[in-house]
């Protein structure tokens, strides 16, 4: 046989042989993908603050929101909304401390009217509050409200000898009667007890002052003038301004 065609068969040969493999190896020979879908986690609703809550705040129907929540880390303190009125079990409340806003809101953290603490979770630290009996004469006709700021006037003696004097200043309204929040609905309240925020030094003497002649209450406006103007103009009629325990 010819050198040339045995050369050339031998070629062919192993160009066979060469693309056996390389169609096998092409092949669809290999294992196929598995695709493993995630597992869903379980999870419940739970009630989460949607902005950041200070401490003595009235929390609002909008203050809080239903999120889905891991079930696994479901604490049992946290409001689920497995039952209709868990949500207003809360609303209308004052927070005890501060919640932040996406902090799962917690029964502990917020006080209702009629619970004990609710007077020691809208006073701010370090203040005191005080009581004293008014009437429309002596409260600005039952328009001090909740929230308000008030001037608080000593007077003393009788008839000629009645003398008036500007005890405290700019002090916040805690409550009227037992109304600690200022209700839109209803801006005249015949109150009969106003609960104030002092100081404890003011506290010690408003308590003073009010077993040794009568108090009233004088409504301050919730624009503060460019420079205390008042206090200046009672300032120069030789009154006695108290600023929180400094005079």
């Amino acid at each position: 046989m010819n050198v040339r065609v045995v050369a050339s068969l031998g070629v062919a040969l192993f160009a066979g042989v060469a693309a056996y493999f390389i169609a096998t190896s092409m092949s669809g020979n290999d294992d196929p993908v598995q695709i493993v879908e995630p597992i869903k986690e379980e999870t419940v609703r739970v009630l989460i603050a949607t902005r950041d809550i200070q401490r003595g705040e009235r929390l609002q129907i909008e203050d809080g929101n239903w999120v889905a929540w891991p079930k696994k880390a479901l604490q049992p303190s946290f409001i689920t909304d497995e039952l209709p009125e868990s949500r207003d079990a809360v609303v209308g409340g004052v927070a005890r401390a501060m919640i932040i806003a996406g902090e799962p809101i917690v029964a502990a953290k917020v006080v209702q009217a009629g619970d004990s603490g609710l007077m020691a979770a809208i006073l701010s630290p370090g203040m005191r509050a005080v009581t004293m009996r008014v009437s429309p004469e002596t409260s600005s006709g039952g328009f001090i409200l909740p929230g308000d700021r008030v001037d608080v006037l000593h007077t003393s003696g009788r008839d000629n000898s009645a003398k008036t004097k500007l005890m405290f200043e700019d002090v916040r309204v805690l409550a009227v009667n037992t109304l600690y929040s200022e209700n839109t609905e209803t801006p005249h309240i015949d109150g009969v007890n106003v609960t104030l925020e002092m100081a404890p030094r003011d506290a010690e003497g408003f308590t003073s002052a009010r077993t040794g002649g009568s108090l009233s209450l004088v409504l301050r406006s919730i624009f503060k003038p460019e420079g205390d103007v008042v206090a200046q103009e009672r300032r120069s009629t030789d009154v006695n301004v108290i600023r929180y325990g400094r005079s």
